[in-house]
């Protein structure tokens, strides 16, 4: 197990778990939101790429469309 912050709220999580798994973990939607691990903008192609880290820090933001 490690421990991860999400929304600035500690969790813990499997080791080994992706981006991807870790928000169906929390049932958060993946559609509509975008990830920053780390202060780093990442991309939705890779989140069940990257597993997550101990002490990793992963914001969640709701996407709103505007005009």
């Amino acid at each position: 197990m490690i421990n991860i912050l999400l929304n600035d709220q500690a969790v813990t999580v499997s080791a080994g778990m992706s981006l991807t798994q870790i928000l169906e973990h929390q049932t958060i939607t993946l559609n509509g939101v975008a990830l920053v691990l780390n202060a780093e903008v990442v991309p939705r192609s890779r989140w069940s790429h990257i597993m997550c880290q101990h002490d990793d820090k992963l914001e969640v933001f709701s996407v709103v469309a505007g005009g």
